[in-house]
Order: structure tokens, then C-alpha cells, then sequence
């Protein structure tokens, strides 16, 4: 029932949405060590490299760890390239959104609706 009280919340209070929203705070410094050490202390992307690699290691072409260190830099360059991707769509995404009212109010509204439909499911399933 709070995700209905929340989707409704968020579809009442549209209108309350700020004129400009100031951008995020956050240094590209500060951003990249934080992110860095989220990756690096989540044990999902822990489990998912130790689970992965080792499937592509064939120890009879030898030197084991040289063929883990390029799958290793190969995982990484593509991890790279698409969280690159995200971020720089996302900080467009996010600076068009920023000026934009009606835009954001619709968003409001769609998120509203989401969690006022989740809940009534959620609900209903019960």
C-alpha cells in the first residue's frame, strides 16, 4: 500500500517541481573514486568475474595468469565503454531535464502512475 500512497504522492505534487535543479555537486575526481570503490567492495561483481573467467582459461596454451590479466584488461575495456556510455548519456539526459518543466512533471507523472500500478499488483497478488 505505501508504493500506491507514494505513486499518488508524485502524481498529487507534480506540479511542485522546481523551476531549475541545480547540478549534482560531485567533483569528476570525487565521482570516480566513489564509483571506483563501489565496484570494488561489491561482491556481485566479485562472484560474476570469478564465476566467468576461468571458463575461458585453457591451461594447456600455458602461463595461466597472463591469459587471466587479458581477459582481465578485455572484461574491463568493455566495462569501461559502456558505463562510459551511460554516464555521458546520462549527464546530456540529465542537463536537457534540468530546464525543462514540463518534461519532469511528466516524468513525475509516469513514475507516479509506475508505483500506484506496482502497488495495486502487489496488492492484488497477495
Amino acid at each position: 500500500m505505501y508504493l500506491v500512497y507514494q505513486g499518488i504522492q508524485m502524481i498529487r505534487h507534480r506540479k511542485g517541481v522546481p523551476g531549475e535543479v541545480p547540478a549534482g555537486g560531485l567533483t569528476g575526481r570525487r565521482a570516480f573514486a566513489t564509483g571506483l570503490l563501489t565496484n570494488l567492495l561489491n561482491p556481485k561483481m566479485v562472484t560474476y568475474t570469478i564465476a566467468l573467467l576461468p571458463q575461458f582459461v585453457d591451461p594447456s596454451l600455458g602461463r595461466v595468469w597472463l591469459q587471466f590479466a587479458i581477459l582481465g584488461v578485455i572484461l574491463m575495456a568493455m566495462e569501461f565503454l559502456v558505463d562510459g556510455t551511460v554516464r555521458v548519456l546520462a549527464g546530456r539526459i540529465g542537463a536537457w531535464l534540468r530546464y525543462r518543466r514540463a518534461a519532469r512533471r511528466r516524468i513525475e507523472v509516469a513514475t507516479g502512475g509506475l508505483f500506484t500500478g506496482l502497488g495495486v499488483r502487489l496488492a492484488v497478488d497477495r
